[in-house]
């Protein structure tokens, strides 16, 4: 077995060890990977206007003790998000140390290696097939050669089924070689000029699950922990309203071409 094939198998041991010892039962987790996220660590939904920044995850001590923090950009629809969430809750598992420690290969890049476990944990490789197989059927495909019109309707079919972004399936394309790494670009690039026929497909076809972008601004607790501080007096109303300027939050009562495809 090559290096690629050891690091896959090594990923999918370890996504079978956590769905069991997390009791996951979704055998497909869409953007239930955000519930997932928020049992692991304390998650930040934020809107960050700079389209560059996706998410992070860091480590801080809070009160002596050393917690993990993930920042999720909300400017972001919701299949990227979902797609950062996974990326980053592969931090928080430590994935690339599980990896490096089972196979031995120490000098893997861990940025790669998160996004293989992405990969596989949103996009798993036999439900991966079957749902584009059975696509394919409904398409009465034949051969290897897709229209650019009917590549973007396949992809964005499979965006909105497993809630990820386009380049996250196409890149599956690649992984399970239905396309040649070569021609990634050339698909990346066709579904990019076919902008149009994408928001097209989404109205056509009711796909409530992709470019929803709900911008929003929350932590865990703190809305209860401003209003702690509120009853308790801690701060002057000028800071409490500060506070709440900082997070977003409102004042609120308490009850309230040509594709070659399948080499």
């Amino acid at each position: 077995m090559n290096n690629s094939g050891l690091i896959t198998q090594t990923i999918r041991q370890f996504i079978a060890e956590v769905r069991e010892e997390k009791h996951i039962v979704n055998e497909v987790i869409r953007d239930d990977v955000f519930a997932i996220l928020k049992a692991e660590c304390i998650v930040l939904f934020y809107a960050l206007e700079d389209s560059g920044v996706e998410g992070c995850h860091m480590i801080k001590p809070v009160n002596g003790e050393m917690k993990q923090f993930v920042f999720i950009n909300t400017t972001k629809a919701v299949q990227e998000q979902t797609w950062t969430a996974a990326h980053e809750l592969g931090h928080v598992w430590q994935v690339d140390s599980y990896i490096k420690e089972k196979t031995g290969l120490q000098d893997l890049d861990s940025e790669k290696l998160v996004n293989r476990f992405a990969a596989e944990l949103l996009l798993p490789e036999m439900i991966f097939r079957r749902v584009l197989t059975d696509k394919l059927e409904e398409y009465d495909f034949q051969g290897s050669k897709l229209t650019e019109s009917m590549m973007v309707r396949l992809v964005t079919y499979l965006m909105n089924y497993f809630c990820t972004p386009y380049k996250a399936i196409i890149r599956r394309f690649s992984e399970l070689r239905y396309i040649r790494k070569g021609a990634e670009q050339q698909y990346l690039d066709g579904f990019s000029r076919q902008a149009e026929l994408y928001q097209y497909l989404i109205r056509e076809n009711q796909y409530t699950r992709l470019e929803t972008v709900n911008r929003a601004y929350s932590m865990e607790n703190i809305e209860q922990d401003i209003r702690l501080l509120e009853r308790q007096e801690v701060y002057s109303d000028k800071k409490i309203a500060r506070l709440r300027e900082m997070f977003h939050l409102r004042w609120i009562d308490i009850e309230e071409g040509t594709y070659h495809f399948g080499e």
